[in-house]
């Protein structure tokens, strides 16, 4: 049983993420679920994340309040992609009350620090949290058993700008931070999610789905892919599930954090001895199956 903290910032891709890993209980502990800024503000984003967390019927999964900004930047950017409430303005209930008042940074020493060795830890929205957390305890890196996140752009082009990926440029300096972290990474940047492209058969196949989180998936993606057609943020759990669908090339990666023309760029080199495999490839077809199937076994 893998042991992960999925930090993130809902987020239409993220809250397909959270699914893949709510509907595969006998494989993945979800910890809990740790919020930033990021798509939208940490209040968005901490209320999305319990909303979906309660169209999944998992309300006993802890979610907790992290950064509600940038380490550096007065001015963080937003996705709009996501709709103005982060969740594609489909008209999701309200969010639940909160279930912890635990800060997000907190949690994830503590159960780090609970389970040394055994936990993932998933950073699917700018990285705050982490490199806070990595900044607190410096022994913290040491007892991860992994990073595995989604962000950057290490051999194609940004999505913010020539270079620069959303989450890396939403907070570079956590990035950066992050990135020299002495832990097991793999990265899931856009080299790999652009090919991982929603077709129109895929929001037929989870209308034909018929339960409830799958239909809710397909209004969340029929919003989200007329601005954005690829799905990011399942990537990271597909990996763990199935690591067979990926491919990559082990990297050294940096993360320009100065400002100018390459702010939030991800600086890549190949290097067997790199600091992340940097994953490149993607069985399409087999990624969305897995993901359309499980999300048929939620409620």
């Amino acid at each position: 049983m893998q042991k992960i903290i999925i930090d993130c910032d809902p987020g239409v891709d993220d809250a397909l993420a959270i699914f893949l890993a709510l509907a595969s209980s006998s494989e993945i502990e979800v910890l809990g679920i740790t919020c930033v800024r990021g798509n939208v503000a940490l209040d968005k984003t901490y209320a999305n994340a319990r909303r979906i967390c309660a169209e999944a019927r998992r309300l006993d999964i802890p979610v907790l309040k992290g950064a509600s900004r940038p380490v550096f930047e007065a001015n963080p950017v937003n996705a709009g992609v996501h709709g103005a409430d982060g969740l594609g303005d489909i008209g999701l209930p309200p969010a639940p009350p909160p279930n912890s008042s635990q800060h997000a940074v907190s949690f994830i020493l503590e159960q780090v620090n609970r389970f040394p060795g055994e936990v993932i830890l998933c950073p699917i929205g700018p990285m705050t949290n982490v490199a806070l957390a990595l900044m607190l305890d410096e022994d913290v890196a040491g007892k991860l058993q992994s990073i595995v996140f989604m962000g950057g752009a290490a051999y194609v082009p940004g999505n913010m700008n020539a270079h620069a990926e959303f989450n890396f440029m939403a907070d570079p300096h956590a990035a950066e931070v992050m990135m020299r972290a002495k832990v097991p990474m793999v990265m899931f940047g856009l080299d790999v999610t652009h090919k991982a492209t929603i077709l129109p058969e895929h929001l037929a196949r989870l209308r034909a789905n018929g339960n409830a989180c799958s239909l809710v998936s397909e209004r969340l993606l029929s919003a989200y892919s007329v601005g954005d057609l690829h799905l990011h943020d399942p990537c990271v759990i597909a990996w763990l599930l199935e690591p067979t669908l990926f491919s990559g090339v082990q990297s050294q990666v940096s993360v320009v954090a100065e400002p100018g023309p390459d702010y939030g760029r991800s600086v890549a080199t190949p290097s067997g001895a790199g600091n992340c495999l940097v994953m490149t490839d993607v069985d399409h077809d087999r990624l969305f199956d897995l993901l359309l199937s499980r999300l048929e076994t939620l409620p």
